[in-house]
């Protein structure tokens, strides 16, 4: 895999739970762990189930489209409990898609929480479809030792998924278009849609 990839990182903005019904979605372009080349955007309705379609929809319609090769989420959840649908995602895109967290959920409280939505056995599971959490290690572009859980689909093995997060970190253990996604959405917090 080249250094000098472009992945799309894709996060949700902060919102606030009691006034917002949708929250801001940004897609962001970058080139290997530094150039940025693109800012996309979407709304998602809060514990809805638009995750999937919209993101699909988003890198679809992106004018990058044909030069992304990964799909970098912060979880598949996002919007609350919209729960993304990472096989569908990829099949539709046909871009590989990896989820990466720096901790595990705890399963018990998740399934707990899905339980007071409408069609929480729907979303448990898109929620138990996705592939499975794995713990890998890696080092960034700085020289940092990092270790985090990632699900993933479309990659060839694990160690092609470790390159790829060794080539678009720096000096975070998240892949820059991901950070930058975040970053950007938390600027959102006092926006209310």
């Amino acid at each position: 895999m080249k250094k000098d990839i472009r992945t799309i990182g894709i996060d949700d903005a902060a919102f606030d739970r009691e006034k917002s019904s949708k929250v801001f979605v940004f897609g962001v372009v970058v080139r290997g762990n530094s150039l940025v080349e693109g800012i996309l955007r979407t709304e998602l309705t809060i514990d809805g189930f638009d995750a999937t379609e919209k993101i699909i929809n988003l890198v679809n319609e992106s004018k990058f489209k044909n030069q992304i090769r990964a799909t970098i989420l912060g979880s598949a959840t996002i919007a609350a409990f919209n729960i993304i649908n990472m096989l569908k995602v990829f099949q539709k895109t046909s871009i590989p898609i990896i989820s990466i967290l720096h901790e595990p959920p705890n399963n018990t409280k998740v399934q707990k929480a899905l339980t007071h939505l409408p069609d929480w056995e729907k979303r448990l599971e898109i929620l138990k479809s996705n592939p499975a959490l794995e713990k890998i290690e890696f080092i960034n572009q700085s020289g940092r030792e990092c270790k985090v859980h990632v699900q993933y689909l479309g990659f060839k093995d694990i160690n092609e998924v470790k390159n790829l997060l060794k080539n678009t970190t720096y000096t975070s253990c998240v892949p820059e278009s991901l950070r930058l996604a975040d970053m950007i959405g938390q600027n959102f917090k006092d926006y209310i849609i």
